[in-house]
């Protein structure tokens, strides 16, 4: 249990994951990067036992906790419930941990069991939410011809950033994704993604489609929902309808266009700088993978010196995966990789891989004289 929560449990005072993480828990989301937590106290007892607590003045979070190496928590208190916030009946469910126990006032287990919406529950059913539903749990639904119901109030920046975490960090992202932009949750918010779909690609390297549906394509051949590797790949063909054709390539500098726009875009949302420096370290050198056959080691070697390298060769799979090449260009990056980390360790080499000439100084013996 998360430290917060053990203070809370040590302090008796009663919590229960409410909204997604109620969601998460139930459907076993291993990827939770906040903690939804419903209190039965004010916020006075909150500031008692948890020293340096928040209060971001948000219109559904009282409170907020962030601990080093473990989620956000998110708390509400209970005074205020119904009071500013009424999500979607799907979202009522509560579960207490110390329990064990789920409790669902509103009666909708079965639409959770059946992963389903009923028409009820869809007249009511916000954009947002719909994505939730379908990313992190593989809901099945479908954008609806008249737009869904819009939220009261535009969805500020931290509730953006929110948004899109829990969307990127979801088994599903890809339909997810698909759904917020289909319902003008990208134009509306993320214009800088928005426009991809205008971007044609050459079917000869990419007959997935257009640079949005190559970017949504990526996310089906990603090995676990990582938070900085999901921003990368979503990123990462950003500079696209920003660049220029030159001596043949029709997208020349786009990575390094992208990587301009990306951090305008993260910094705007208000991701943590560890995170955005990451990101932006994959987003500037998704291509390079694929072109370390064709380079000399010293114009590379900072690159593949980092410990994000790992990382950069997982953006550089799925984005090679999906215009449906095959993986020998991952394979043989991987291969080069493997051979600088030898080479590195050994003292008698370079990074290159070329033997180190040791000239040995002579051995030289004074005679006195007799």
């Amino acid at each position: 249990m998360l430290a917060a929560l053990e203070e809370l449990k040590r302090a008796k005072i009663p919590f229960w994951f409410e909204g997604v993480s109620a969601l998460d828990q139930y459907y076993k989301v291993p990827n939770r990067p906040f903690f939804y937590v419903l209190v039965d106290g004010s916020l006075v007892d909150l500031a008692k036992v948890l020293p340096g607590i928040r209060f971001p003045g948000r219109e559904h979070i009282d409170a907020e906790f962030e601990q080093s190496d473990e989620a956000v928590v998110y708390f509400r208190c209970k005074e205020t419930q119904g009071s500013r916030w009424t999500p979607n009946t799907l979202f009522s469910p509560l579960y207490d941990p110390i329990q064990g126990k789920y409790l669902d006032p509103l009666g909708v287990y079965g639409s959770l069991r059946k992963k389903s919406v009923d028409r009820s529950e869809m007249d009511t059913l916000l954009g947002y939410e719909a994505a939730l539903l379908i990313a992190r749990y593989g809901f099945q639904i479908e954008p609806p011809k008249d737009e869904l119901p819009r939220e009261f109030t535009p969805l500020d920046v931290a509730t953006q950033r929110d948004l899109l975490t829990l969307v990127l960090t979801g088994k599903h992202t890809a339909t997810g994704l698909q759904f917020l932009f289909e319902t003008g949750y990208f134009h509306r918010y993320w214009p800088e993604l928005g426009v991809l779909k205008d971007v044609s690609h050459s079917k000869e390297y990419h007959p997935e489609g257009d640079v949005w549906d190559h970017t949504t394509e990526t996310f089906t051949y990603r090995k676990n929902p990582d938070l900085a590797i999901s921003l990368a790949l979503l990123l990462h063909d950003v500079g696209k309808p920003h660049a220029q054709t030159w001596e043949g390539r029709k997208f020349d500098k786009h990575a390094e266009i992208g990587t301009r726009i990306a951090s305008q875009f993260l910094h705007r949302l208000g991701f943590a700088d560890p995170l955005v420096t990451k990101v932006l370290f994959l987003v500037r050198n998704h291509m390079m993978p694929g072109a370390l056959k064709t380079l000399p080691i010293y114009r590379v070697e900072k690159v593949l010196d980092s410990v994000w390298f790992p990382e950069l060769l997982e953006v550089y799979r799925c984005d090679l995966s999906s215009t449906f090449r095959g993986p020998g260009g991952y394979y043989e990056a991987c291969k080069i990789y493997r051979a600088f980390l030898r080479n590195k360790k050994n003292p008698f080499r370079t990074v290159e891989g070329k033997k180190i000439q040791r000239i040995r100084e002579p051995f030289v013996t004074q005679r006195g004289r007799s």
